[in-house]
């Protein structure tokens, strides 16, 4: 026998053997959940148990199925009578189409030791359900944190329920009285005009997107928002505050400038559960850039706005 044989023999011998854990199953229980697969159910887990290779199982001779889940007194005593260090409980409450799967773990004491628990579409999601449950058992670890690309139940997989949100497109006339104009220098001038948008209602909250033109004798300004908005009022009339930020291109006399500009604002939703809407609404917008007049410094334009927009 070569020196390498020997060596690799006498570590193997000098590695302390794997712990094994004694658990005692108890038969699972449940609701509104077929007997029969209560049965499977217990025979499924204690292979998984089992193949763990960290657990020695047997199954406790107490009755199951259609009944209410051991308490951990009673899971403590079949511990005792079995001679294990642990108990383990298996329940499937079926509510609908959903299924809790619950396993917990007592000691002798009656103190739990470990207690997990999965959701199930159904019973093609029990096997996956309980694998990782064993699994967690064994590691010491929560069954949602195990998932494989084979152990993924179908309850994990569907897609969250999310609110609906409603939308309208509405046209809207209004105004905006343009300060601190390029030219002449620092005056205010009204603009008319108006545009389209697109309300958004996630109940909670308004959002919106707007193009908006206005135009006045040697202003323009061209607007492309996005707003958000928070209403007071569930019921058809419905104020609401908020604000956003547009896009604009404007001229006010001088050169002409593009860049971001900043609104603040209110107003009033009536007939916000129809599906004709009236939109009262005035606010400020301030730029955030500036424009250049020709031997002059450069201006920044901002001013009040107000509109009455349909939408439908």
């Amino acid at each position: 026998m070569s020196h390498k044989v020997v060596l690799a023999f006498l570590l193997a011998a000098a590695a302390p053997a794997r712990a094994v854990t004694s658990v005692v199953l108890l038969p699972a229980t449940g609701a509104n959940v077929h007997e029969g697969h209560l049965t499977a159910a217990t025979d499924v887990l204690r292979a998984h148990l089992e193949r763990t290779g960290k657990l020695a199982v047997t199954v406790a001779p107490v009755p199951g199925g259609l009944r209410a889940e051991p308490s951990p007194l009673e899971a403590a005593q079949a511990a005792r009578a079995g001679g294990a260090e642990l108990a383990v409980t298996l329940r499937i409450a079926r509510l609908g189409n959903v299924a809790s799967v619950r396993l917990a773990a007592y000691r002798q004491d009656g103190s739990a030791a470990h207690v997990d628990e999965l959701g199930a579409a159904g019973p093609d999601d029990l096997d996956a359900a309980l694998r990782r449950l064993a699994a967690g058992l064994a590691e010491g670890r929560p069954a949602h944190a195990l998932a494989e690309i084979d152990t993924v139940t179908e309850r994990e997989a569907d897609p969250y329920l999310k609110y609906v949100a409603t939308n309208v497109f509405g046209i809207r006339l209004g105004s905006a009285f343009l300060m601190n104009r390029a030219s002449p220098a620092g005056t205010s001038h009204s603009a008319a005009g108006g545009g389209v948008f697109w309300l958004y209602d996630a109940r909670s909250f308004l959002a919106d997107l707007s193009f908006d033109l206005y135009g006045g004798d040697a202003d323009r300004l061209v607007a492309l928002g996005i707003g958000f908005y928070r209403p007071f009022s569930k019921g058809n009339v419905s104020p609401y505050l908020g604000g956003g930020v547009a896009y604009h291109w404007l001229q006010t006399g001088g050169d002409g400038a593009a860049g971001l500009a900043f609104r603040a604002a209110g107003g009033v939703l009536v007939g916000r559960l129809s599906t004709v809407q009236v939109r009262v609404e005035a606010g400020w917008q301030v730029s955030a850039f500036t424009e250049k007049v020709h031997e002059a410094s450069p201006v920044t334009p901002h001013g009040p706005f107000a509109t009455v927009g349909l939408g439908y």
